[in-house]
C-alpha cells in the first residue's frame, strides 16, 4: 500500500510571479505586503546563494500567501484531486511539499504574526533547505509493507494509526537532515532559534499525553510527535551547532510534565535514529518505524 504526505498546486486563476532566478519562482495567490516579501527574498537568499538548485530539483515555488482560509482552502483540493494522505499543517509555521514533481514552500503571512523576526527566518531557512534536499516525490511516499503492516498490528495499531506514526517520523528524520545540512553551510544559528521557539510552549503537547498516555497505540503515536522536535535537537547537540549547547537541557526542561522514563527511551531512541542508514529515505524511514513500534516506551 502506498499513501502520500504533507501541500500541492491546482491552477489559480490570479498569480503573481516573481522570479528570483535560476529557477526559483515566488508566487502569490493573494495581494501581499511588498516589506514581508523583501524579507522573505532576503532569507531565502540567504541559503541560495551558498549552494545551487541539484539536478534533481528542476524548479523551486515559495507559494506566499496572506491569510490561512486560502493557503487552508487550496491544500484541501490538492489533497483532493493527487489523493493526498496527511496530517494537518496548520500546526506547522510553513510547509513544503514535492506533490508534483517538483519542491513548492508554504508560507503564510497570516500564520506568523506575533512570531519573532529570528524565529521567521530559522523557519525560511527550514524549509528552502528542505526544498533543496527533500525536493522530489521520493520524500512523500510511502509503501507500507506486509511486515510492517504486521509489526503494528502486534501492537493494537491499524493502518490509520500506522501512517500518522510513519508521517511524524518522516518529518523528524526529514528536520534532522536539514538542521545538519544547514549547519554544514554555516547557518545552523538560525535553526536553533527555531528550535527554541517550538520549545517555548509545550501545553498542547502534554494535555495530548495525559489523554492518551494508558493506551499503548497512541502513546506511541504521542511520543513520535514529541520525537519531530527531540530528533532535531538532539542532532544539533551532537554536531555541536553553534549556541545548540544547552538545547537538551531545554527540552527536558519543556517537556518536564513527561515520566523520566519515558524521556529516557525518547532520548535513545533519538540517538539510534541519528545512526540510521539505509539506501533510500524508504528504507531509512521503514527502520524508524520499526524501532519506534519495538522499543519499549
Amino acid at each position: 500500500m502506498k499513501v502520500t504526505f504533507p501541500p500541492g498546486d491546482t491552477p489559480l486563476k490570479e498569480k503573481t510571479w516573481n522570479d528570483m532566478g535560476d529557477g526559483v519562482q515566488i508566487v502569490c495567490p493573494e495581494k501581499i505586503d511588498e516589506g514581508f516579501l523583501t524579507q522573505i527574498r532576503f532569507w531565502a537568499n540567504e541559503v541560495l546563494e551558498r549552494t545551487s538548485l541539484p539536478k534533481s530539483v528542476p524548479a523551486l515555488y515559495l507559494m506566499v500567501w496572506k491569510t490561512m482560509d486560502a493557503f487552508q482552502a487550496f491544500s484541501r483540493n490538492e489533497k483532493e484531486a493527487l489523493g493526498v494522505v496527511t496530517g494537518d499543517e496548520t500546526e506547522f509555521l510553513a510547509t513544503h511539499d514535492a506533490w508534483r514533481g517538483y519542491p513548492r514552500i508554504h508560507i503564510c503571512q497570516e500564520r506568523l504574526m506575533g512570531i519573532p523576526s529570528s524565529v521567521i527566518q530559522g523557519v525560511i531557512h527550514h524549509e528552502i533547505a528542505h526544498a533543496l534536499n527533500h525536493g522530489t516525490l521520493e520524500f512523500y511516499t510511502f509503501t507500507f509493507s506486509k511486515g510492517l503492516q504486521e509489526a503494528a498490528r502486534t501492537c493494537g495499531m491499524d493502518m490509520s494509526l500506522l501512517q500518522q506514526c510513519v508521517y511524524f517520523l518522516s518529518v523528524a528524520i526529514k528536520d534532522r537532515e536539514v538542521v545538519q545540512w544547514l549547519a554544514q553551510i554555516g547557518l545552523g544559528l538560525s535553526q536553533v532559534a527555531l528550535l527554541r521557539h517550538l520549545l517555548s510552549e509545550t501545553e498542547e503537547e502534554r494535555r495530548t499525553w495525559e489523554m492518551v498516555r494508558d493506551s499503548g497505540p497512541l502513546k506511541k503515536i504521542a511520543l513520535a510527535a514529541f520525537v519531530k522536535v527531540l530528533l532535531p535537537v538532539e542532532t544539533s547537540v551532537r554536531i555541536r551547532g553553534e549556541g545548540a549547547q544547552n538545547l537538551k537541557k531545554e527540552w527536558d526542561e519543556a517537556y518536564g510534565w513527561l515520566p523520566e522514563k519515558e524521556r529516557k527511551s525518547l532520548s535513545n531512541l533519538a540517538h539510534r535514529l541519528m545512526d540510521l542508514e539505509g539506501k533510500t529515505f524508504q528504507e531509512k524511514l521503514e527502520r524508524a518505524t520499526f524501532l519506534l513500534i519495538g522499543t519499549d516506551l
